[in-house]
């Protein structure tokens, strides 16, 4: 982690200093924010030059703080030294969830006749957390970019650790946090829902832990939701919004009437609901078989191994059924692919090769219909092994007995 780390603080400071800044979002971002520091309250008049706010509060709150740091918005090399800061930060995180996880899974490995297989599952976990350093288009969205989507996965990551150290409720408190930056991490919400119910003694918990999440919406919404609260909740939770063609990274090879039609919307969040449901079921079963019937208010410490794969699987679900990826998307589920299919038991080579066709398709720009082929590809590979793959134990292993 330390070595990892290093090499990630050399690079990222690097490329601030010698790549050149791209301005896309920053400006609306700032200018956004000046709109709601004098005064304005309605969601709906808050614009930018990119177009009106979709975003939560949480953003305008973050956003204004960096606004200060970085001299009303003007000082840009400053906002790249602390977001060089922030993908440290969520580096750290991503490798705290993988050696989580990787100790758990060499530590069964230990009681196997064969002494090298725990040697070998550290190593190959190792190998896991260096592939996610080496993205380019990641380190450009979080260092040359500067979305909003970089503060809010790193949002994510935290409380994906926490509930994995099964600390729910602070837990919920990151995730909260990250959704009242952007909306996307509600795509993890179905396996945090399954995870609630399972990891809790009763319903009770389980409510408590979601008032948690209600409660900090509502409290970072007050300002709008006590003056505007239909604009507010129109536009920060925009759910029918519709992305431009020109900038998706996927579907390029459909056309824009095709692209933007209603049954491509719909059939896209039916396959959605459908694989999701699947899923869930293949889940709920998999711990009734461990459990002798019981699925849900188990009350024990549940593995860790399971609560990363159940959030990031759900979370790559509707990734791969979305209409629309931008290029700052990447940052939802770039980070998991490697946990994902070191889950699996596909052959290291095509684990590799996958993780090599998603992000080629990422760095083509613009998007080709050829691109866009190789990343829905990529996604089916790695939808299909999933599939394929044995759910990981519920509990931790040694105390399923005593369930």
């Amino acid at each position: 982690m330390l070595t990892l780390l290093t090499f990630e603080a050399l690079l990222t400071f690097t490329i601030v200093r010698f790549v050149p800044y791209t301005e896309i979002d920053w400006d609306a971002y700032m200018q956004e924010v000046s709109m709601w520091q004098e005064g304005e309250l309605d969601y709906v008049n808050i614009r930018g030059g990119t177009g009106p706010l979709v975003y939560p509060a949480g953003f305008l709150y973050l956003y204004g703080v960096l606004k200060w740091f970085t001299d009303g918005g003007d000082d840009v090399k400053t906002g790249q030294y602390l977001f060089c800061i922030l993908y440290l930060a969520n580096a750290a995180t991503i490798f705290f969830i993988y050696t989580l996880v990787g100790r758990y899974l060499s530590a069964l490995k230990s009681t196997s006749s064969n002494p090298l297989m725990q040697s070998h599952t550290i190593w190959s976990w190792r190998i896991a957390m260096v592939i996610t350093c080496l993205s380019k288009r990641i380190h450009s969205i979080f260092v040359l970019r500067l979305f909003n989507d970089a503060p809010c996965m790193y949002l994510f990551y935290t409380s994906a650790y926490l509930f994995a150290k099964s600390k729910w409720r602070v837990g919920c408190v990151f995730f909260s946090l990250a959704v009242s930056i952007k909306m996307n991490v509600l795509l993890f919400a179905p396996g945090l829902l399954l995870l609630l119910l399972q990891s809790s003694n009763s319903i009770v918990e389980t409510i408590i832990c979601l008032a948690i999440c209600a409660g900090i919406q509502l409290v970072l919404g007050a300002p709008f939701l006590l003056t505007y609260p239909i604009s507010y909740i129109r536009k920060a939770f925009e759910f029918d919004r519709v992305f431009f063609y020109e900038w998706t990274v996927n579907w390029k090879f459909l056309s824009v009437e095709k692209f933007t039609s209603k049954s491509m919307s719909i059939l896209l969040l039916m396959l959605h609901i459908a694989v999701l449901s699947t899923f869930a079921i293949k889940w709920i079963q998999s711990a009734k078989k461990e459990l002798g019937g019981k699925a849900i208010f188990v009350g024990q410490p549940l593995n860790p191994t399971y609560i990363i794969y159940t959030l990031f699987v759900s979370n790559y679900i509707g990734v791969a059924f979305a209409r629309t990826l931008h290029y700052q998307f990447y940052s939802w589920y770039f980070h998991s692919i490697p946990f994902m299919l070191w889950v699996t038991k596909l052959p290291i080579p095509l684990k590799l090769l996958t993780i090599l066709m998603v992000e080629y398709a990422f760095n083509v720009f613009p998007a080709t219909p050829f691109s866009s082929a190789i990343l829905q590809f990529g996604h089916g590979i790695i939808l299909l092994a999933l599939w394929c793959t044995k759910t990981p134990h519920l509990l931790h292993q040694g105390k399923v007995h005593s369930a």
